[in-house]
């Protein structure tokens, strides 16, 4: 008789995780046993028939069963679901990710990515472009590639520098800023700039913003017409800046930073690598294109080589020559100054009393301005490098860093650019040992970042709709390190949970505070920069969970971290980070990580300069590179979480709360507006806004309380909720975007167009009561509200749909 087998069953009745399948791939593993090795002889005709009988039987049984049991959710999964679809993350790689990292790889890193200014274009970044590519294939990343695009970049003239000169009736130089002694190399120009002269009068305006100018030209009757201005660098004001001096016909710009921003002490004698602060004749560099286009010539699509350009005499870019100073030179130029006493409030930095202008004590003399950059087609690259996801490679963890630089740009970019070659490392050698996360992760090094995020703002636009249904999060690894006292955050609040859990898995890299207490940078964060929550979102189904549920796991943990009072304070996105395309354009979740001093007014007063060098860093902010590692550990540990959890980590909670503190903010700012029409019909709006954010709020719990309950035997069931999840942030976006800028999609992320921002507040409704509170373009401004408010209103409950039930 031939050997007996039977069916091999657990003894729990499902498959034991802790089994070793050695090398089998799913579906292979051998699911009889025998019972008996005693073989009887028989005849072998007999036994083939038999066993040929008993396969057709038990196919036939199969198939009868299967259609006729219609109710499958309870029955159990296969191996290779069991092993691949809903198997949770392996949290033993959080302790390899921790340990791999290595402080004296980003050194090296560092070192050699500054050694030379890598402007966008140039050979230099070519080289570097090419290194990158052939180092992420020796790590083992997959399906590797260079994606290269022609677009328009504005620079400097190599052979005719830029001048700013005082000069005499009959054009000799009075008096030389130090822009045109400067190498070629150090690009001391501001990038689209248009070309020309202009000889004028000069007139100081402090901060050339709205109210400075309409104070010289209404209060002191300053024409302000061809005339040329010099004012300080506002941080995160650029724009605001350029924007206001083309509605006075002003000739030319010149900006120069602030001394009590960028060297408060003015510490006389000190070299570059001996403090943080900006030398006398350090020039910040920067572009006037801030507005999330990317290539200037084709906006909205990708920069190809069959797209359509518009022609660069189309193109709207400032009319005003505009050029940087040091404020060693704006101190000369500003003394010289003639005119009335400036107000109280415009007295700057330098031991002289300010004077508004037009023109110099010595009358025969005048300013010249001489700009020459030239705007150039140039091919820019970016890499990308692939670890394919095991169970959804269809969903993309995206993490990037800009390769360009102004200058050597220690800090910006090239911090960046070390930790995210350390990371490519830790996780290709994760691959090459066994593991491979649940979803795909992609590496990018972007092209042209500083001239207006080009790089990946074409990369966006040419895979838009792929990205729209398949990105998870983008991790921008940017400024990483200026500063050791705590990290500071960026991020939408679909990521609040995930870095808050990610920041207190990683210690402490300062030894004196770990020893009185703060073990995590988590609690460290938390204590430099403590936030309160507010507490007037009517979410009371939170404060029961426990009661009426018990321990609930996912729910609890969403509840817990929403219900704290204080936690560490996440701040809205900018104009100026590489997150801001990803958020903006196309409804992707982002995040930024730096360490940063936590009492500079400038996060970096080097930044863009010559004196953002290697020096500093080895010898004032990180001489052994610790804090480079830990802002490394941080971003691994939230990469491995976004790409191997078996739930995406998002906090609905979280949103919930961030809609209402935009919802109490307008409440506040409205108060401010004096016209009894509008407040009448903008409480109704208010009103109808708060009703709708409840909405979601308690879809938001709900949602949670359907996860937590959920069937994690079914993988479709895992695979809905976390499409639900991922597509939330796409419900933000609305087509026709922003009403004063269309390129920003994001009605509730977006960063502002107005000249003071505020935390938490919706960005076009914000734009516009702006312009209300200035009493500038009222008219304008009621209608776009009356039209935008509606809009807003619908985009919440389109998104409060997204997470609602499945019907």
């Amino acid at each position: 008789m031939a050997a007996q087998y039977r069916p091999y069953r657990d003894e729990d009745g499902i498959e034991n995780e802790q089994m070793d399948w050695g090398d089998q791939e799913a579906g292979t593993v051998q699911i009889y046993e025998k019972t008996s090795s005693n073989r009887v002889i028989s005849n072998r005709n007999l036994v083939i028939g038999g066993v040929g009988v008993a396969l057709l039987g038990a196919l036939m049984g199969l198939l009868v069963g299967y259609f006729a049991h219609s109710g499958h959710i309870n029955c159990k999964p296969s191996l290779a679901v069991a092993l691949y679809s809903i198997k949770d993350e392996d949290p033993s790689i959080r302790s390899k990710i921790l340990a791999l990292v290595d402080p004296k790889n980003i050194k090296a890193n560092l070192r050699m990515f500054s050694d030379t200014p890598r402007v966008a274009g140039s050979q230099a970044d070519q080289e570097l472009t090419l290194y990158i590519k052939s180092l992420w294939e020796t790590q083992k990343l997959e399906n590797v590639k260079k994606v290269t695009y022609d677009v328009l970049l504005s620079l400097p003239n190599a052979s005719s520098p830029n001048k700013v000169n005082i000069v005499n009736e009959d054009g000799s130089v009075f008096f030389s800023s130090n822009i045109s002694f400067e190498k070629h190399g150090d690009s001391l120009y501001v990038a689209y700039s248009p070309n020309g002269n202009v000889t004028g009068d000069l007139v100081y305006c402090q901060n050339c913003l709205e109210d400075n100018l309409r104070f010289l030209q209404e209060s002191k009757n300053i024409n302000l017409s061809e005339k040329i201005l010099i004012a300080q660098i506002k941080p995160g004001q650029l724009l605001d800046q350029i924007q206001t001096v083309q509605k006075y016909n002003v000739a030319g710009l010149l900006l120069y930073p602030y001394p009590k921003l960028y060297n408060p002490p003015l510490l006389g004698g000190k070299s570059h690598s001996d403090t943080l602060w900006l030398r006398a004749n350090g020039i910040p560099h920067f572009s006037l294109l801030q507005n999330s286009v990317g290539d200037p010539l084709t906006p909205g699509y990708p920069a190809t080589e069959t797209a359509y350009r518009i022609e660069q005499e189309q193109l709207k870019l400032p009319k005003v020559l505009i050029q940087t100073l040091s404020y060693g030179d704006a101190y000369h130029i500003i003394s010289s100054l003639a005119g009335e006493e400036a107000p109280e409030s415009w007295q700057g930095g330098f031991n002289f009393t300010y004077r508004l202008g037009p023109g110099f004590l010595n009358n025969k003399t005048k300013l010249y301005m001489e700009v020459n950059n030239q705007q150039e087609k140039k091919k820019i690259s970016n890499v990308l490098g692939y670890i394919m996801g095991k169970v959804e490679p269809d969903r993309y963890v995206l993490i990037g860093n800009q390769r360009d630089a102004w200058i050597r740009g220690v800090a910006d970019a090239s911090g960046g650019t070390a930790v995210l070659m350390e990371l490519s490392r830790v996780f290709g050698q994760l691959l090459q040992e066994g593991w491979r996360p649940r979803r795909t992760i992609v590496f990018c090094s972007w092209g042209a970042e500083e001239f207006n995020m080009i790089g990946s703002t074409e990369w966006i636009e040419e895979n838009l709709k792929i990205l729209q249904n398949r990105a998870v999060a983008y991790i921008n690894v940017g400024i990483v390190v200026t500063g050791n006292s705590s990290i500071s955050v960026t991020a939408s609040p679909l990521l609040y949970h995930a870095i808050f859990n990610s920041t207190k898995e990683v210690p402490n890299p300062n030894e004196e505070e770990k020893e009185i207490g703060i073990e995590t940078v988590y609690e460290k964060w938390k204590k430099t920069f403590p936030v309160s929550r507010n507490t007037s979102l009517p979410l009371y189904h939170l404060l029961f969970a426990k009661e009426q549920h018990g321990k609930l796991g996912i729910l609890e943990n969403y509840v817990s971290s929403a219900k704290l009072m204080v936690r560490p304070r996440v701040k809205e996105f900018d104009t100026r980070g590489g997150y801001l395309p990803f958020v903006t354009r196309a409804g992707i979740s982002a995040v930024d990580v730096s360490y940063v001093h936590d009492a500079m007014h400038v996060s970096y007063p080097l930044i863009h300069s010559k004196y953002d060098m290697l020096e500093v860093v080895e010898n004032i902010i990180d001489p052994t590179f610790k804090y480079h590692a830990t802002v490394t550990k941080v971003l691994g540990e939230l990469l491995r979480d976004l790409a191997d959890s078996l739930f995406l980590p998002f906090n609905l909670l979280e949103y919930a709360e961030f809609l209402s503190d935009c919802s109490i903010s307008l409440r506040k700012i409205s108060a401010n507006i004096e016209n009894k029409e509008f407040q009448k019909r903008y409480i109704r709006y208010l009103d109808t806004l708060d009703m709708v954010i409840e909405k979601f709020g308690e879809a938001a719990y709900k949602f949670h309380v359907s996860q937590e309950h959920l069937d994690l035997s079914d993988p479709m069931a895992i695979r809905r909720i976390n499409d639900q999840l991922l597509l939330l942030e796409r419900a933000f976006l609305d087509s026709r975007g922003l009403p004063r800028n269309f390129f920003k999609k994001h009605l509730v992320l977006s960063p502002s167009e107005a000249e003071i921002h505020h935390d938490a507040l919706f960005p076009g409704l914000e734009d516009e009561l702006a312009e209300l509170i200035n009493n500038k373009d009222q008219l304008v401004s009621f209608s776009l509200i009356e039209q935008h408010f509606p809009v807003l209103i619908f985009t919440i409950q389109t998104a409060t749909a997204i997470i609602s039930a499945v019907v």
